[in-house]
């Protein structure tokens, strides 16, 4: 019977773990090859988006001055991120880098800053 509860249990676990769902949270550290390729890119740019191949996870990186609150969501095969930012003119550029995390394969990524829909300055991939 102890077997067969901890396979069961353990069974749950596995199945929960595989139940991935489309999320956006800040980082406070970052992988070292993410690290590196942001040193590339420099802060020039507002928003940069690095792709990682081999997983359903990207890289969000906004360079600015302002506060940023960053939300996710998802219309039939598009990503909608939405950036609602509060300027700040006196104070100096930071990164805030975000992790989007993908629930499943999608056709267009929708990028919006305070409502109104905008570019990506850069994106690139490893």
């Amino acid at each position: 019977m102890k077997k067969l509860m901890s396979l069961l249990i353990m069974a749950v676990l596995i199945m929960t773990a595989c139940n991935s769902e489309l999320a956006i949270t800040e980082l406070n550290s970052v992988p070292k090859r993410v690290n590196e390729i942001i040193e590339v890119l420099g802060s020039n740019d507002y928003v940069q988006m690095i792709n990682d191949s081999n997983k359903d996870i990207s890289y969000i990186i906004i360079n600015t001055g302002g506060t940023v609150t960053v939300s996710v969501e998802s219309r039939d095969d598009t990503i909608l991120i939405n950036i609602d930012e509060v300027e700040n003119e006196n104070k100096d550029k930071q990164k805030h880098i975000y992790k989007l995390t993908k629930d499943r394969d999608y056709e267009m990524i929708g990028l919006y800053k305070n409502g109104e829909e905008i570019p990506f300055d850069t994106v690139t991939g490893f």
